[in-house]
């Protein structure tokens, strides 16, 4: 009992280190922009705080629809039924997660995957269609930026626009292979390879013999998806707005959902968690580039706070519902 305690207090005290360099590379880079004259130290109590709770509100409701996606992949597309509840509260768990690991987007897979393993969903599958998710999300992003460039609706950054351009490419190619049912099979061959060499990791990994692959969707499903998913980046990029607004800033949606998918694609990759230190460069340089850089620095705190800060605090119960159902299923294997 003792050793169990200690080994969750060593992971607690290592998530919570975590949280704390991110918050401190976080304010040390705002410092730094601000000293070298990058950055304005410009900051304004918010007029309209009524608006950043509609944004907190609005960043939730994300997750809602992350969940019905979810529900559709797995429902639909697998034939392994899980609730849309249930899938929600993953994506919660999964998204506190992703914020005590490097990377803004992605991260927190795992804590999904093991999850629909745990409820005897094979682990090929699982992955098969937590990673469907991500590419769709990706295409439906990058999309946006490339058609706002295309059509001139709006300036985007031009860093903005190289980024957006080679991750379409990249999961173009993913989503041919799922819908190909060829990465399902390299999965599977993966986690073959992995549970041939640690004994331990086959307790994990469940893979069912002639297993089909691919997505047994039709086209209207195929569709939903994808409307579902610019929905969600539409809400981001209202998210966005609705800080602006606090500020007494009134913006277009467009712009709002520009800023969003831009910030997104810059910090596809991260070293630190929450993107720290890189997210406040692309937000200055996503400003910038839009003539709202007097705004950086009130904008840059709200979103933290909005977008890190509230949702470490508000999804920790998912994630300790979740995980404390995975540790009880580990010790049953023990």
């Amino acid at each position: 009992m003792s050793r169990r305690n200690s080994i969750s207090s060593e992971d607690w005290k290592r998530d919570l280190l975590f949280v704390f360099i991110s918050i401190v590379t976080i304010i040390i880079t705002i410092i730094v922009l601000i000293k070298s004259g990058l950055a304005k130290a410009i900051y304004e109590v918010p007029k309209y705080p009524i608006y950043l709770l509609l944004s907190e509100l609005v960043y939730v409701m994300q997750l809602f629809l992350v969940g019905v996606r979810l529900s559709i992949i797995f429902n639909r597309g697998i034939k392994y039924q899980v609730s849309t509840v249930e899938l929600i509260k993953i994506a919660a768990a999964q998204t506190f997660a992703s914020l005590l690991v490097p990377g803004f987007y992605v991260g927190g897979e795992a804590v999904s995957i093991a999850y629909l393993t745990n409820k005897g969903l094979p682990t090929t599958r699982a992955t098969e269609g937590i990673v469907l998710r991500y590419t769709i999300d990706t295409l439906t992003l990058t999309s946006i930026v490339l058609v706002f460039y295309l059509l001139g609706i709006v300036v985007v950054p031009y860093i903005a626009l190289i980024m957006a351009a080679l991750l379409f490419i990249a999961y173009a190619v993913l989503f041919i292979s799922i819908v190909s049912a060829k990465l399902g099979k390299y999965i599977e061959r993966l986690f073959r390879f992995i549970s041939s060499r640690f004994r331990i990791a086959s307790n994990f990994i469940i893979i069912n013999e002639d297993e089909v692959y691919g997505m047994n969707f039709n086209f209207v499903d195929y569709v939903t998806l994808f409307l579902i998913s610019v929905l969600q980046w539409v809400l981001s990029g209202f998210n966005v707005t609705l800080i602006f607004n606090a500020f007494g800033v009134h913006m277009g949606l467009i712009t709002g959902i520009l800023i969003s998918s831009s910030y997104i694609v810059l910090t596809y990759i991260s070293l630190l968690p929450g993107s720290a230190g890189i997210g406040e460069l692309a937000n200055l340089y996503i400003l910038d580039n839009l003539g709202l850089g007097n705004y950086y620095l009130i904008y840059d705190v709200w979103f933290r706070i909005i977008t890190y800060v509230v949702p470490i605090v508000i999804f920790m119960p998912m994630f300790l519902s979740i995980t404390r159902r995975l540790t009880i299923s580990r010790k049953s294997f023990q």
